[in-house]
C-alpha cells in the first residue's frame, strides 16, 4: 500500500512538473523583463511614416515681406482622407480633403475652403474659393478706368492714398471673389542613400480668377498680393519653379538651401501697356531651416524661412519708382501639425 501511494505521488509530481520542465527555463523572466522595460519604438522619421487613414491636420505660416511691404497671416485647418492601403513611397500619403483656409493681413482678408487632391507623393493641386474684404486703408485698395491709366508705384500709391481733406485719398473699402487652382509638382534631381531627395525641383503654380466690386468705371486695380495689376475680373497667375538642395543635420532638422525664380502676371482683356503685359520676374537664393521633422505630431515641422528675390523685369521695380538693387526680402516662420488622431 505504502508503495502505491508513493508510485501515485511521483508520478503526480512528475506529469505537474514536466510543462515546467519542458519550459523556455528564461521564458517567466523574459515575460517580467519585456513587461517592465519594453523595447522603444522606431523613431517616427517623414520617409517611414504611414499616415492615419483619417486626419485632422494643420497648419500656420506667418510671413513678412518687404519691397513690396508685407505682412500675412495663412492659416489652415483640414480633414485628410487617404487613398491607398500601402506603404509606397509615391503612394503611402496620398489623400483627398477638405480645409479651411483663410488669409489675414492689416490691408484686408480673404477666408476660403479648398479642396486638396495629392494623388501621388510628387504632386498635389487646390481648388480654392474665397471672398475677400478690403478695409480701405494701408493706401488699398486702388483702381483705375484702364490700364493706360493705372499708376501703381509704392509712392505714386502712397501720395494718392494720404491726400489732404481737399483732394480725396483714392483708396477705399471693397469686397471681392476669387476661385484658385494651385498645382504643385516636384521632382528629385539627386538621391541620397536612403533614396530621398538631397536635391530636388519644386514648380508651384497659382493661377486665381478675380470678381472685384471697384468703383463706377474702373476695370483694373492693384493687387497687392500678387505684385500685380489686375482685371475687374480675370486670371492673375503666379508661378515658383525652386531648386532645394536638402542637408539633414543632428537629429531630424533639416536645412534646405536653393534658388527662386518667379514670374507672374495678369491677363488684361485689350491692354496695350507694354510693361504690364510683360508680367513680372524674379529671381535668387532662397533658406529654409526646419527644426525638427517627426510626422503625427500635434506640432511638428517647425521652419523658419528667408528669401531674397531681385526683380528682373517689373513695371516700377527695377529702377523705375523702387532700386533694381534692393531685393523682395521675405521672413518666414511655418509650423503644422495632427490634431487627431
Amino acid at each position: 500500500m505504502r508503495r502505491t501511494l508513493a508510485l501515485v505521488a511521483g508520478l503526480t509530481v512528475f506529469v505537474t512538473a514536466r510543462p515546467l520542465l519542458a519550459a523556455d527555463p528564461h521564458a517567466a523572466d523574459s515575460s517580467v523583463a519585456e513587461g517592465a522595460y519594453p523595447k522603444p519604438k522606431a523613431a517616427v522619421r517623414s520617409w517611414n511614416y504611414v499616415p492615419a487613414w483619417n486626419r485632422v491636420t494643420w497648419s500656420s505660416q506667418s510671413v513678412i515681406r518687404y519691397n513690396p511691404l508685407g505682412l500675412q497671416e495663412m492659416f489652415e485647418l483640414g480633414y485628410e482622407r487617404r487613398l491607398f492601403d500601402t506603404t509606397n513611397i509615391l503612394f503611402k500619403e496620398s489623400f483627398v480633403g477638405l480645409a479651411f483656409t483663410p488669409i489675414v493681413t492689416p490691408a484686408f482678408v480673404n477666408p476660403g475652403l479648398t479642396l486638396r487632391v495629392q494623388p501621388l507623393a510628387v504632386w498635389r493641386f487646390d481648388l480654392r474659393a474665397g471672398a475677400a474684404q478690403y478695409f480701405g486703408n494701408f493706401n488699398l485698395l486702388q483702381s483705375w478706368a484702364k490700364p493706360e491709366t493705372a499708376t501703381f508705384s509704392d509712392s505714386e500709391l502712397k501720395e494718392q492714398g494720404t491726400r489732404a481733406p481737399d483732394k480725396p485719398k483714392e483708396s477705399y473699402a471693397t469686397t471681392g471673389t476669387n476661385y484658385s487652382i494651385i498645382n504643385e509638382f516636384r521632382m528629385g534631381l539627386l538621391m541620397d542613400e536612403a533614396n530621398r531627395p538631397a536635391i530636388e525641383a519644386r514648380n508651384r503654380t497659382w493661377a486665381m480668377y478675380h470678381r472685384m466690386n471697384l468703383q463706377p468705371g474702373d476695370t483694373v486695380w492693384y493687387d497687392q498680393y500678387f505684385d500685380l495689376l489686375a482685371p475687374k475680373e480675370g486670371w492673375t497667375v503666379s508661378n515658383d519653379l525652386d531648386v532645394i538642395a536638402r542637408f539633414n543635420l543632428k537629429g531630424t532638422s533639416i536645412l534646405r538651401v536653393g534658388v527662386r525664380y518667379n514670374w507672374a502676371k495678369a491677363y488684361i482683356d485689350g491692354n496695350t501697356r507694354e510693361d504690364v503685359n510683360e508680367g513680372t520676374h524674379r529671381v535668387g537664393p532662397i533658406v529654409a531651416y526646419t527644426l525638427y521633422d517627426e510626422p503625427g505630431g500635434r506640432v511638428n515641422r517647425p521652419t523658419i524661412i528667408g528669401i531674397l528675390n531681385w526683380h528682373t523685369q517689373h513695371p516700377y521695380r527695377t529702377g523705375q519708382d523702387v532700386t533694381q538693387a534692393l531685393p523682395y526680402i521675405v521672413v518666414g516662420y511655418q509650423v503644422s501639425g495632427d490634431l487627431l488622431p
